[in-house]
């Protein structure tokens, strides 16, 4: 089993152990076209890795008449919201198609006993679905569908994280000002740092080919809250989208080997860190899905929540358990940089 996933890059952060114990606790199985593997609203009792064959992605049970919104093939990892405790979206069969099945139970008491690889797994998480938000990211781009502000990043990772790490986060980043028209992140362009925006409003433009020639849509507004740069820090890879000041901005950008030598350091802050990039990517994830699949119903449906984005520069804490605490943690590190 560990030459099979190993062909897979993403698994280049699992260990010889790793792949041992998954082999000990997964069972290999295939499945029929047409096979509901995860039902919309429904809890599942399993982790799929996919070995061989095609999925589709839709909001509801696989019908004639439900769109496919996305597909999905060989090394993805499906079911992955069971782990972090989100809500999943329906993935059926569409070729005949091998999986590797592991408990769900087994896998989160294992990520609540062995810190090493919960670190490991987070950021194989992280890597699968940043990869496969730079695929659909683009697609979502050509079709008009911009994305929307399900959460702010900054509650979800800042409620994972602990008060010592945002104390490390004050005193090791580096707060600047973003100007006006300022181009923070390129796309195509490698991104030095994962940067938290502090104050001001950021555009996020995907340069798409269109009749012969390249053309930069506007895709997302950021505001107080958002994180970028998560996705490259996870995967390696260049930016996927540009990213301007749409007015004065500012910001706090940790270093990428600073972050990569502070995970050396301080295990239970990657696992910590990791675990948090999943939740954020899983949540735009979904948000571009639900868009998605709003667009193809009704297009103006989409355009009017894409303008919901313009919101006031203040944060919403009643969204999750826990937003009190991650809101104060957050307005505590905004108060620490100022002095």
């Amino acid at each position: 089993m560990k030459q099979v996933l190993s062909n897979f890059p993403s698994f280049r952060v699992l260990e010889d152990s790793d792949f041992a114990w998954l082999e000990s606790i997964g069972q290999t199985q295939t499945y029929q076209p047409g096979t509901v593997l995860i039902e919309a609203g429904k809890s599942a009792a399993s982790l799929y890795i996919c070995l061989s064959g095609n999925l589709a992605v839709t909001m509801s049970p696989f019908e004639s008449s439900q769109p496919e919104l996305v597909t999905f093939s060989s090394g993805e990892i499906i079911g992955e919201n069971l782990l972090l405790g989100q809500q999943g979206v329906t993935i059926t069969v569409t070729r005949l198609a091998e999986f590797l099945v592991l408990p769900q139970g087994q896998i989160t008491q294992k990520l609540q006993q062995d810190r090493e690889f919960a670190t490991r797994l987070y950021h194989l998480l992280s890597i699968c679905l940043s990869e496969r938000l730079r695929k659909f990211t683009r697609l979502m781009a050509a079709r008009n569908v911009r994305e929307g502000e399900p959460l702010r990043k900054v509650l979800l990772v800042f409620a994972t994280l602990n008060d010592s790490d945002i104390t490390w986060m004050v005193a090791n980043g580096i707060a600047g000002k973003a100007v006006l028209g300022h181009t923070l992140i390129r796309q195509e362009q490698p991104v030095p740092a994962v940067y938290l925006l502090l104050e001001g409003m950021l555009g996020v433009y995907v340069s798409i080919p269109q009749d012969g020639r390249f053309v930069e849509k506007e895709v997302a507004k950021c505001v107080k809250g958002e994180i970028l740069g998560e996705m490259c820090f996870v995967d390696g890879g260049t930016a996927s989208a540009t990213v301007k000041a749409l007015e004065n901005a500012w910001v706090l950008a940790l270093p990428q080997k600073m972050l990569a030598a502070k995970f050396e350091a301080d295990r239970g802050f990657a696992e910590r860190f990791y675990h948090s990039i999943a939740l954020i990517l899983f949540n735009r994830y979904l948000d571009l899905l639900v868009r998605a699949s709003l667009g193809n119903i009704h297009q103006f449906s989409v355009e009017m929540l894409s303008e919901d984005i313009e919101v006031e520069d203040e944060l919403n804490f009643d969204f999750l358990e826990g937003t009190a605490i991650a809101g104060s943690r957050f307005e505590w590190m905004i108060q620490q940089l100022r002095r």
